[in-house]
């Protein structure tokens, strides 16, 4: 995958899958539930790649990347647009992005899947990409483990 493609899916944030598939701008493959009542289908167009759709309008609401596994999950290795790097953490983040709009504190994850180091997120220049943030997750000694790109307002609840 490159970064061209990333950024192609998040000018497409809040597009319909139908949309998207006619247009090739992601690939025609079954949208699956990570778990059974789960109102998020997803696509994975590639490893450490998750496309998360709603599932009453098959909108597109969030391009997700995984960095650093926390679970068995796949790790992206390929591309990332300016001026995410396969490795950053908090201080590279802030050096470059600023104060974040939002901070979330490091804290404990339920079911034993142990300590997290919070996360940061920005707002895209809302004159190239109106209504995306992006969020960054950290692990535990501040090294991003993914990075989220998602719609700021959704239309739902």
């Amino acid at each position: 995958m490159n970064a061209e493609t990333i950024e192609r899916w998040v000018e497409n944030l809040g597009r319909r899958y139908g949309e998207l598939v006619a247009e090739g701008i992601i690939p025609d493959q079954p949208l699956v539930k990570p778990f059974q009542d789960s109102n998020w289908p997803t696509l994975h167009p590639g490893a450490g790649l998750e496309l998360v759709f709603r599932e009453d309008s098959k909108r597109l609401e969030r391009v997700m990347i995984i960095l650093i596994p926390t679970a068995d999950q796949p790790v992206y290795i390929g591309q990332l647009p300016a001026p995410f790097t396969l490795n950053m953490n908090q201080s590279a983040v802030r050096q470059v992005l600023g104060a974040p709009e939002t901070s979330k504190r490091s804290g404990k994850l339920p079911g034993g899947l142990g300590m997290r180091g919070g996360s940061d997120t920005y707002y895209l220049d809302q004159q190239v990409n109106p209504n995306v943030k992006v969020t960054l997750a950290y692990l535990e000694d501040r090294v991003v483990n993914n990075i989220s790109f998602a719609l700021i307002v959704t239309g739902h609840d």
